[in-house]
């Protein structure tokens, strides 16, 4: 069984799982899956720091007005062990807690349902699950513990070494508590790992499904109570992003599309970090940078992705015989994550890494100028409308 998992600061996602390099690298697991990040620090979530109450839900509804809270279809006892707990069920999602505080699992169906339509909407229109996404959020890490032994048997126990975090197996979301503001980021990355691993028929390149996952994270909750997925509004990546700049350590395009996250985490936690916070930045670049010449490319690759047409559209885009012989070699191989990073971009963005390189670390840098925080803290882009300073 592929199974991997998330922590504050390390998760992942490959077809069926998320991995947490941290912990498998010291059991000495394999690392067969991606890499990516949920965030130990805000998260976007500033706006409900502190002891602020979240709001409950109200029956406003299912009227679709824009910022209307969806109630739960349902809610009904659950039990885990001795635990009890609830099962609540919304339009889209199967949500099964033993959570001890109320404020947090009223706030569920909405954030939840307020992301899956984000996650369908932001960059492109994209397909609903066409069945219930499952979620478990024990109010413990014993729980969590009890419950991943249970489900993974002898695959249990590089998980159970996580830190704060949880894992997502199957299109499965299987967390714990930590605090509202880290349980929610969490709860947003990994719910992008659940939809993609539920819908696509073809897995995004890792540099995109971890950069999208990131790219999820951003929200704030309006005085009003209704939670607003905000992309730029992510204080740990946009910290770790600006770190990375002030000592001169960018990671490489051709590198960061290339790599593993393994790989990275070999040169150390912070470059693993490093990597975290260059994937958000690149989706950001992709979805605007660059007077926006890109998204119509990240758009159909994501939604080719979607649709498994994502060997169709590069069979049809490569010139060179060696490209040809490349891209067969990796579908045949592994799918699409085994194709050079080089023919996926010359195919959605008409340009080579080498060609990109520039632009993004222009892009990276103009993030963070000084002044771009309160940028960040607003949800709006650093980015001013000036020409980007672009080295040579």
């Amino acid at each position: 069984m592929a199974v991997a998992g998330c922590v504050l600061a390390a998760c992942s996602s490959p077809r069926g799982a998320s991995n947490d390099p941290t912990s498998l690298a010291a059991t000495g697991a394999p690392l067969n899956a991606p890499v990516g990040s949920a965030s130990k620090g805000d998260g976007g979530a500033g706006s409900m720091q502190g002891r602020r109450k979240l709001p409950e839900a109200t029956a406003a509804a299912s009227d679709g007005a824009p910022g209307a809270i969806r109630p739960a279809i349902r809610i009904d006892p659950w039990t885990n062990g001795e635990r009890a707990g609830h099962e609540i069920v919304t339009e889209h999602l199967e949500i099964r807690t033993t959570l001890r505080n109320s404020d947090l699992r009223k706030f569920l169906p909405e954030f939840t349902e307020s992301a899956l339509a984000h996650y369908t909407s932001a960059l492109g229109v994209l397909p609903v699950p066409s069945s219930p996404l499952q979620t478990y959020i024990f109010g413990s890490r014993d729980e969590w513990a009890a419950f991943t032994t249970e489900r993974l048997g002898r695959d249990a126990d590089a998980y159970l070494g996580l830190g704060r975090g949880g894992y997502t197996s199957n299109a499965t979301a299987i967390l714990y508590d930590i605090g509202t503001t880290d349980t929610l980021t969490i709860l947003a990355h990994e719910g992008w790992h659940q939809y993609s691993q539920a819908v696509f028929r073809d897995e995004l390149p890792v540099w995109l499904e971890e950069g999208i996952s990131t790219y999820m994270e951003g929200y704030r909750v309006t005085a009003g109570g209704v939670p607003n997925f905000e992309p730029w509004r992510n204080f740990e990546r946009f910290g770790q992003l600006r770190d990375t700049v002030r000592r001169n350590s960018i990671i490489p395009l051709a590198q960061l599309l290339d790599g593993t996250p393994q790989g990275f985490l070999q040169e150390g936690r912070e470059r693993l970090l490093c990597y975290y916070a260059q994937v958000w930045a690149l989706t950001h670049f992709l979805a605007e940078g660059s007077d926006s010449r890109f998204r119509a490319g990240l758009e159909q690759l994501v939604r080719d992705a979607a649709a498994g047409t994502m060997g169709a559209t590069l069979s049809a885009a490569v010139k060179s015989n060696d490209d040809r012989r490349a891209l067969r070699r990796g579908l045949d191989r592994g799918g699409v994550r085994a194709i050079p990073s080089a023919i996926i971009t010359s195919a959605y963005f008409s340009a080579q890494p080498a060609d990109l390189a520039a632009e993004y670390e222009a892009f990276v840098r103009a993030i963070c100028e000084r002044g771009s925080g309160d940028r960040i803290w607003r949800g709006v882009s650093p980015i001013q409308k000036k020409p980007l300073a672009i080295t040579p």
